[in-house]
């Protein structure tokens, strides 16, 4: 009688194994990708001054961009924007976002601009000026910076070469003589002052954090396919 109890105990002990034992979680894999997705990565100090460094050439980009289409059709209604270019309108949203600042800082001479750049770029082991952008742990900002040179304007029946400083506070100053046949003229590349913009360092995490944690509202639900919104944005 017992020997005959025994087989019936363990397929007893069988069936509780088997009934105590978790289900597996269907789309586990899918589950723990979406969840790495939308954890907040770790932000560094490169990873914010890439994207002030993004910011300020897109800001700066619009800047001249405008500079050189009000020198071609001089509307008078828009001569503000080349003393006050933080007012240009797609330039003020991104400030606004930022809580940036855009500043321009005009050279008197070559000395000046070189001697600038001189003691600027030390810090960063670069003698050639060109854009940069650096966290300055003090005042809690990220500073960016960039030359500021005198362009080839973009006219075919203008005397040759005709040029532009962006320096200029007015729609009349924008137009400068070469240095060709004018001894007091300029020339292209000529570095005239230095584009400054500042970047609160809280903000430029905030729009990080919106690139790198998309929304979940994207079209196929938590785990669809289609592409989120945000994610496909690439705001500066």
């Amino acid at each position: 009688m017992i020997k005959k109890k025994i087989p019936l105990l363990l397929l007893l002990l069988g069936l509780l194994s088997a009934a105590c034992e978790p289900e597996k979680l269907e789309r586990g894999k899918e589950m723990a990708v979406e969840a790495e997705r939308h954890k907040v990565k770790r932000i560094t100090q490169e990873d914010m001054e890439k994207q002030a460094l993004l910011a300020g050439d897109t800001v700066v980009g619009l800047v001249e961009g405008a500079f050189l289409q009000l020198a071609e059709s001089q509307p008078q209604a828009q001569a503000l924007f080349v003393a006050e270019p933080d007012k240009l309108p797609t330039v003020s949203s991104i400030l606004q976002r930022y809580n940036a600042t855009l500043e321009r800082k005009a050279f008197a001479s070559p000395a000046e601009a070189q001697q600038y750049f001189d003691s600027e770029m030390a810090a960063v082991d670069s003698k050639t000026p060109k854009a940069q952008a650096v966290l300055n742990v003090a005042r809690q900002v990220i500073e960016y910076q960039r030359p500021l040179l005198i362009r080839r304007r973009n006219c075919a029946s203008c005397d040759e070469p005709s040029l532009l400083d962006f320096s200029a506070r007015s729609l009349e100053q924008l137009r400068v003589p070469s240095a060709l046949g004018k001894p007091d003229g300029f020339e292209e590349g000529q570095v005239r002052g230095v584009w400054l913009l500042s970047f609160p360092r809280a903000k430029v995490i905030e729009q990080i954090t919106l690139k790198t944690k998309p929304s979940r509202r994207g079209r196929g639900g938590l785990f669809g396919r289609k592409p989120d919104s945000l994610a496909q944005e690439q705001k500066p």
